[in-house]
């Protein structure tokens, strides 16, 4: 009887010890887009959210797509990711570029992997040979990603483009640029631009 007690009592922790290995391993992926994908298939894999459905990646070069729910609201939420080419984070973590419509809201913002500061911050972004343009950016509640200011018209731009190059100074640290391939952004955008009507 004691032998059928232990080994009851010790079945819910050995389930509970496989998600902490599952959910080290997500944590320990380098890139933010390889660490989110991974938690959204362990959430997938429990039955913890609703279903993550990834877009075919064909034509959209080096973007991965996902479309979720929103489980407060049933509504579809739109992602494009891309990493950086070029460019780390202060301890050699990718930086990356998210775009995203959630609630008929387009955001654009880049994970630098680095501490920002505490207010907006002032960002230079270039798309293709266009002039430089430096403008101020929100800085993310973690204070390490930024997001640009009604990104709509950068967008449409960015959608027939083939580079945006970024440019930050992280508190305390030296310049950082970002350089991005945005092939295929068209393709990659175009659930964003039907989500939230542009």
């Amino acid at each position: 009887m004691r032998k059928l007690l232990l080994i009851t009592a010790l079945v819910p922790l050995c389930a509970f010890a496989i998600e902490d290995k599952e959910v080290a391993l997500c944590a320990s992926k380098k890139g933010t887009v390889e660490r989110l994908s991974c938690f959204d298939q362990l959430a997938d894999r429990h039955g913890l959210a609703p279903k993550t459905v990834v877009t075919p990646t064909v034509g959209k070069g080096k973007w991965a797509t996902s479309t979720s729910t929103d489980p407060l609201t049933d509504k579809s939420i739109y992602l494009a990711f891309l990493d950086a080419d070029r460019g780390t984070g202060r301890f050699g973590e990718k930086i990356d570029m998210v775009v995203r419509c959630k609630e008929n809201k387009t955001e654009l913002y880049i994970n630098w992997q680095s501490f920002l500061g505490m207010d907006g911050i002032k960002v230079t972004h270039r798309i293709d040979k266009n002039s430089a343009v430096t403008s101020t950016w929100d800085i993310s509640t973690d204070r390490k990603s930024t997001f640009m200011r009604a990104p709509v018209a950068a967008l449409k731009q960015l959608a027939t483009s083939e580079s945006f190059i970024a440019n930050v100074t992280p508190y305390g640290e030296s310049p950082v640029t970002a350089v991005f391939d945005t092939k295929g952004a068209e393709l990659a955008l175009q659930d964003i631009r039907k989500g939230c009507g542009w």
